[in-house]
């Protein structure tokens, strides 16, 4: 049971990749959540973007075709929120493209970023200097990979 409203999220590009070829993996579980509002996801036009992509991106034997892409975005945009305005507040050094995720997360109000980007899941450790750092600027932004977002959707 959710208290109030349930909790902002960004998914990052991976985690679609992964919900598009297997729907019943801890990806595609964690897009059911949204879907059911178990948690509220938010969405940019980049993010968008960058799932378009995915047909060019990965290898043809997961089937990510250019329907199955739009079929994903046209379900996406029912139950998403759609940020048009994303301030570029910060910028990951290691990898600027995944810069977008972050910053959508902080102009959204989102507390969750979902990734299983290196880049991005090594902010959370403080034990590298810049994740201390980020940690320190950030302290209410944390990224989690799916399966620590089901568990941390599911706890009691």
């Amino acid at each position: 049971t959710m208290s109030g409203q349930s909790e902002m999220v960004v998914f990052d590009c991976v985690v679609y990749a992964q919900a598009i070829i297997n729907p019943n993996g801890p990806a595609g579980a964690c897009l059911e959540l949204a879907r059911n509002g178990a948690v509220s996801l938010c969405i940019s036009d980049y993010v968008l973007e960058e799932i378009r992509q995915l047909p060019a991106k990965i290898a043809p034997r997961f089937r990510i075709t250019p329907a199955k892409v739009e079929e994903c975005i046209n379900d996406l945009i029912q139950f998403s929120r759609h940020m048009s305005q994303v301030p570029q507040v910060y910028v990951l050094d290691r990898d600027p493209d995944d810069s977008h995720y972050i910053n959508l997360a902080l102009a959204a109000g989102a507390k969750l970023i979902t990734s299983r980007d290196r880049d991005l899941l090594d902010l959370m450790n403080a034990a590298l200097p810049s994740g201390k750092a980020f940690q320190a600027q950030f302290p209410d932004l944390r990224v989690l990979t799916p399966e620590e977002l089901l568990r941390h959707v599911r706890q009691p």
